[in-house]
């Protein structure tokens, strides 16, 4: 009945049973508990979870799993990661699908520590995290410009030979290019590096992205750099628009200081050769 949705009619037949004496077991309890989170009634799901801990019925993985989901969809994270502890102190072991309902939970509220934190328990545990995990926790960072963290995640999933499959390679090209514009603007030096690593696996990189670099570099004064990466642009079918053309330009003449040699050769043809009453009118 919970999996069609018929959850008050689950309810109805829930009561029916203890009426008649036939004591619900821990998979009747959690099966209703599951519907009542589905149905958005978080609060009466953990009513019922206190009743089945009171009756000395103990949850188990899927029902703390359930509860933890349904809070997590609510928006209390925190009273999710309070399961946790209390899942952990009656050894029941938690498995991938509750750390990751726990980091998914954290990351929407914005508590990127805490979800740190969880994947540092998940792999003490012996779990290894997926990419899905890992590009939740890059996101969070990247969404409160935190790049250089979200950068670090990224070294450490390439670094544990984590794969992408079909579904998920779009966004990890459009994760990796949201860290490169970040890093050019918060740690040039780390964005090129980087950069590299993403054409080293083949990992499509935007005209946006391209030109966050070639205008990071030129306002730096690595020409060498932005003429290499405006080559590789070009190479790649991606032609660099009216702003990627302006930036390297900007970047040649205050590299060879060519506006201050033309304003002093005018100066001194204004001079030398043309007089002040001309002079006054060609200004």
């Amino acid at each position: 009945m919970c999996k069609l949705g018929k959850i008050d009619e689950a309810k109805e037949l829930f009561k029916e049973m203890k009426e008649k004496d036939c004591l619900p077991t821990v998979v009747t309890y959690t099966s209703l508990i599951q519907g009542l989170c589905q149905s958005k009634k978080v609060e009466e799901a953990m009513g019922l979870f206190g009743e089945m801990r009171n009756k000395g019925i103990e949850p188990n993985v899927f029902t703390y799993s359930s509860l933890m989901n349904g809070l997590c969809e609510d928006g209390h994270s925190s009273q999710a990661m309070e399961l946790l502890e209390m899942m952990i102190s009656k050894r029941c072991t938690p498995n991938m699908i509750i750390y990751s309902t726990l980091i998914n939970g954290v990351c929407k509220e914005g508590k990127l520590q805490e979800a740190v934190e969880i994947l540092d328990r998940m792999k003490i545990q012996g779990l290894n995290p997926d990419a899905g995990l890992y590009r939740k926790i890059i996101t969070g960072f990247c969404d409160i410009c935190k790049f250089q963290e979200a950068a670090n995640f990224l070294d450490e999933m390439v670094l544990n030979g984590i794969s992408q499959n079909r579904l998920t390679w779009s966004i990890h090209v459009r994760i990796h290019n949201s860290v490169i514009k970040g890093l050019c603007r918060s740690d040039p030096n780390r964005a090129f590096p980087l950069y590299l690593s993403m054409r080293a696996r083949g990992i499509s990189i935007g005209a946006a992205t391209y030109d966050s670099l070639v205008t990071c570099f030129c306002k730096k004064g690595d020409l060498q750099k932005a003429a290499r990466i405006i080559e590789e642009m070009v190479l790649d079918g991606c032609v660099p628009d009216e702003g990627t053309w302006s930036a390297v330009v900007a970047g040649f003449w205050n590299r060879q200081k060519v506006r201050q040699a033309t304003v002093l050769l005018w100066v001194e043809l204004m001079s030398k050769f043309i007089d002040p009453e001309q002079r006054c009118s060609a200004l």
